[in-house]
């Protein structure tokens, strides 16, 4: 097992990666200044892998299987829950799903190697039965309801329904009623196998703990987990034509406004921090607390601290979504919108206004690290050996210039729609 440190000056942080020879990539941070450990297995099935290409032939599965699997992996194949075999070990753990990936994570305060024998077992096979599966479907069935009661979850997911139409991304990460009933023990068995192989994993250790004791259990695991892989492609979400306008009602105080950006140029699988940051630095610039926009429409009371910004940046799709509370939600999206096209006129945008943004991103980003659950969730690295620790360094190298070029080539060419809520 060769293992490569690194060390992130500008964080202070050593980092050690290796890969196993079964394709387990794995990221070590002891931080001696900590008293907990987290410990986090992610792979690379989210949501949107609901259609994928196997060893050529192609294969479709249910919304929000990716979700399911991430309750059924939690039961053992004698029915006990591994939460308990955790909680024995004095530890917490937990899971979550998002659009592109599966994660299991752990904290605790002693018996690391032990926790980390444990996560690895967990994801390393599944057992289901008619009775646990038909089970585990009426709570996630429960769970979807909850979510289309939540204004601001059914904003966000509205606007993503119009940017993406008749594509996974247009569903609840949890599926829908009718989708989740549609999931079969074959559909799970074939999706573990696939996804859950270790070529497709990433592990994750963070906190207070010995390198060393930590590598032996990845030895032991290394020698007992060969499975042959499998020839895997994912599709492309489809950009089928967006619906640019629609709304609902619901019980809220004040009108609730989306604005999505649907992004249809090409990215590589290394571009995509970069990216991702320039468009976090633009859109900043223009409608950030920070903006004299936001600040005469906060003034004028036709805004609040609610106005929120999400990226999503992946090979597979990428957009932009800002949601906000407004009494005017027709008249600022026509602002919003007309201020975007028109992106690189706006005064916001200048090199003043950059560097203020970028010492803010960057003290975010430092205060983040004081906290290891953050430190574990936000974590990610690239391919080209990049990892989220770069960011101190990409962030400096990047330019005005660099935004605004970026900015035509996501802008111009991309599409924008936007979902209301109006109260009852």
């Amino acid at each position: 097992m060769k293992i490569k440190e690194k060390y992130y000056e500008s964080v202070g942080e050593q980092v050690y990666f290796t890969r196993l020879s079964n394709g387990l990539t794995i990221h070590l941070i002891p931080k001696e200044d900590y008293y907990e450990t987290y410990g986090m297995i992610t792979t690379k099935f989210g949501s949107v892998d609901t259609r994928i290409l196997v060893n050529g032939d192609e294969r479709q599965y249910p919304a929000g299987i990716a979700h399911f699997l991430e309750h059924k992996v939690f039961e053992d194949e004698k029915g006990q829950d591994y939460l308990t075999k955790f909680v024995h070990l004095g530890s917490e753990s937990n899971a979550f799903t998002s659009f592109t990936k599966t994660s299991y994570l752990f904290s605790t305060t002693s018996k690391v190697p032990e926790n980390i024998q444990l996560l690895l077992e967990m994801v390393s096979k599944a057992s289901f039965t008619e009775k646990s599966v038909s089970k585990e479907r009426e709570i996630i069935q429960q769970e979807i309801g909850m979510y289309q009661d939540s204004p601001d979850y059914r904003l966000f997911f509205g606007a993503l329904e119009n940017l993406y139409p008749g594509t996974p991304l247009a569903d609840d990460i949890a599926g829908t009623r009718d989708s989740i009933s549609d999931i079969t023990i074959d559909n799970l068995h074939e999706n573990f196998d696939l996804f859950y192989h270790p070529s497709q994993m990433h592990l994750l250790v963070i906190g207070k703990f010995d390198v060393d004791p930590i590598l032996q259990v990845l030895k032991e695991y290394d020698q007992i987990s060969q499975l042959p892989s499998i020839k895997m492609e994912r599709f492309p979400v489809e950009k089928n034509e967006v619906k640019l306008n629609q709304s609902c009602r619901m019980d809220v105080a004040t009108p609730k406004l989306a604005i999505g950006i649907r992004g249809n140029d090409d990215i590589k699988e290394e571009e995509k921090f970069r990216y991702k940051l320039m468009l976090k630095l633009l859109f900043s610039m223009m409608f950030g607390w920070t903006s004299q926009r936001f600040q005469s429409l906060y003034e004028a009371g036709k805004i609040d601290n609610s106005l929120t910004l999400e990226v999503e940046v992946e090979e597979l799709f990428h957009f932009v979504i800002l949601t906000m509370d407004t009494k005017e939600p027709v008249s600022l999206s026509h602002q919003f919108r007309s201020a975007i096209k028109q992106f690189d006129k706006d005064p916001d945008v200048n090199q003043e206004h950059l560097d203020t943004i970028k010492s803010e991103m960057f003290g975010d980003f430092l205060q983040g690290l004081n906290s290891l659950e953050y430190s574990a969730t936000q974590f990610d690295y690239f391919s080209d050996g990049s990892t989220s620790y770069d960011l101190p360094k990409i962030l400096q190298s990047i330019s005005l210039q660099d935004i605004i070029k970026l900015g035509h080539k996501f802008i111009d060419q991309a599409e924008m729609v936007d979902y209301m809520i109006f109260q009852k």
